[in-house]
């Protein structure tokens, strides 16, 4: 009997605390916040010599860090950390090939523009390894976009060329919405080189 009388005021002890627990709340978290990479600015070029060749974009390759969402800081040596509370949309390789996709279809010149998503057929691809995609926090914050880019033959799986493009791009402070339009800038300026750099070497090929 007694047993009984101790199982019931501990019953009702956990349902007491319980309700006090869902009457008073408990303090949230704060919701993550998911930017996504600025679009484009790059408009068509009116004077692009134009090529009948398709060109697939591919996403580039990359290591573990650079490998998910987060938007990375070096901020000292080689020490990496990243933004709390912050991520991006999709990890930087994918982030940046939608970037490219978009700046070559603008910029017009070429019979058709794909992405390795579709896995459709195209004379070229365009691909690479993505080295750097981060801010570095030193005495003048910058961010810095790092791509070995390759363009190869997919019936011969030959490389026709290969180039590595680095931007710098300087910002402010460390806001993290002046962080993002950074990255944006630089994501341009990068695809900007790189459209140049392709139409070069794909006129190349493509001479008689």
């Amino acid at each position: 009997m007694n047993l009984a009388r101790y199982i019931i005021r501990i019953t009702c002890l956990i349902t007491g605390v319980m309700g006090l627990i869902a009457c008073t709340g408990l303090p949230t978290t704060d919701a993550l916040k998911v930017y996504q990479l600025p679009e484009t600015r790059l408009v068509q070029e009116a004077q692009q010599p134009y090529l009948p060749l398709s060109l697939r974009i591919n996403t580039p390759y990359t290591g573990f860090a650079l490998s998910s969402p987060r938007i990375i800081v070096n901020a000292e040596g080689e020490q990496l950390s990243s933004y709390k509370g912050v991520r991006w949309s999709d990890p930087p390789p994918a982030l940046l090939r939608e970037h490219f996709a978009t700046a070559f279809a603008r910029y017009g010149g070429l019979a058709s523009i794909s992405t390795d998503e579709h896995a459709l057929h195209a004379d070229m691809h365009l691909g690479g390894d993505l080295r750097r995609f981060y801010l570095e926090d030193r005495s003048t914050p910058r961010v810095v976009i790092e791509l070995n880019a390759r363009i190869v033959n997919p019936t011969s799986r030959r490389i026709e060329a290969n180039r590595t493009f680095k931007i710098e791009q300087p910002l402010q402070d460390m806001q993290i919405l002046h962080v993002v339009e950074a990255f944006g800038i630089a994501a341009d300026k990068l695809a900007e080189q790189l459209i140049q750099w392709t139409f070069v070497q794909l006129q190349k090929g493509n001479d008689p």
